[in-house]
């Protein structure tokens, strides 16, 4: 009778302090969760013992695959959640950076919004192709022409310039930050031609992507600096008119500004080539540097012949690929419609 008494008097004592543990009325039935994973008893009733029960999984004594309920409670032996921010197993590597979470879906890299990869680039036609699909609308554009997405990087702090310059369809430019869904920071179609360019100004460091609308084949240039004005690849002449130009002082030819346009030419081919302005209705000045505005000064005309509006002409060998800026203005600030033209090879 007396043992009877006390079994009736004084609950299991497991029971007790599992509920007074989690919280529960230690003076009501079972628990409403498995309160401790190890003991060999079913503490909520619902026929789970342990680890076999829901509500032991990830739980420091249940961490092993095919664990069933031992006592032990020593900790997982394994990163168990890679996604936790917790040393699961207490190797010091948390998360990804535990070799346990290698293959694990939560460490896997976010998914590439681009169709190709530049790192950064710079020169003469980094990148070729045609349309790859249908991501996104420049809003320079309202054709909605398939595009391409390549990601790059600026190499430096500078003003960069892009340009579809050789392309053989009509192409649209636009350039997104960081990411394919980032803020658009540029847009053109058709600055020369069909060709377009588009200048950005960057963070050494900054990503940004650069969309390529064409409905046929394309090719990209990445150039830095904000001079030359206009890429213009190996064309064999082009014209336009100065009026918008700039200031720019030729050191050989003349000490005075002239209103002018700049122009990046690249040799197809290694030869002596001849730039002209030939057939332009103003009194001409013409000069070439080397690469870029500001490079060495390679040669500068005023007047190769006496005429009303005496043309301008100068000569120079360069290698095939080899970059030079041409510099087209004005004597005295004139300014006009201008033709350039290029032969040679």
């Amino acid at each position: 009778m007396l043992v009877f008494l006390l079994v009736a008097c004084f609950p299991r004592q497991n029971l007790i302090e599992a509920d007074t543990a989690s919280g529960a009325d230690d003076t009501a039935g079972p628990e409403r969760v498995e309160t401790r994973c190890g003991d060999g008893t079913d503490n909520d009733d619902d026929g789970d013992i342990d680890c076999l029960d829901s509500d032991c999984l990830g739980t420091r004594t249940c961490s092993d695959p095919g664990d069933t309920g031992d006592t032990d409670d020593t900790g997982p032996t394994s990163e168990i959640d890679c996604a936790n921010g917790d040393d699961d197993d207490g190797d010091g590597d948390t998360d990804c950076l535990d070799s346990d979470c290698a293959g694990d879906a939560a460490c896997e890299a976010p998914a590439e919004c681009w169709d190709m990869e530049s790192n950064g680039d710079l020169g003469f036609q980094i990148a070729t192709g045609s349309a790859m699909g249908n991501e996104g609308q420049g809003s320079c554009d309202t054709a909605n022409t398939a595009d391409t997405f390549i990601h790059w990087t600026a190499p430096s702090t500078d003003t960069f310039v892009f340009d579809t310059v050789g392309s053989t369809a009509d192409t649209t430019l636009w350039v997104v930050a960081d990411t394919c869904e980032g803020t658009e920071i540029a847009c053109n179609k058709d600055t020369l031609g069909t060709d377009s360019q588009v200048s950005v100004a960057l963070n050494r460091g900054d990503e940004i992507v650069i969309a390529v609308e064409a409905a046929g084949s394309w090719v990209l240039s990445a150039w830095q600096g904000e001079c030359p004005d206009y890429s213009i690849g190996s064309e064999p002449a082009i014209t336009g008119t100065t009026a918008a130009g700039t200031d720019y002082t030729s050191s050989i030819c003349t000490a005075n500004p002239m209103s002018a346009v700049s122009f990046r030419w690249v040799a197809p081919s290694s030869a002596t080539w001849t730039f002209s302005s030939e057939g332009s209705d103003f009194d001409t000045l013409l000069m070439l540097e080397e690469d870029t505005c500001g490079g060495a000064e390679i040669d500068c005309n005023d007047d190769y012949v006496s005429a009303s509006y005496g043309y301008s002409l100068v000569s120079t060998y360069l290698n095939a690929g080899e970059v030079v800026a041409v510099i087209l203005g004005g004597y005295e600030g004139e300014t006009g419609t201008y033709v350039l033209n290029i032969s040679g090879g």
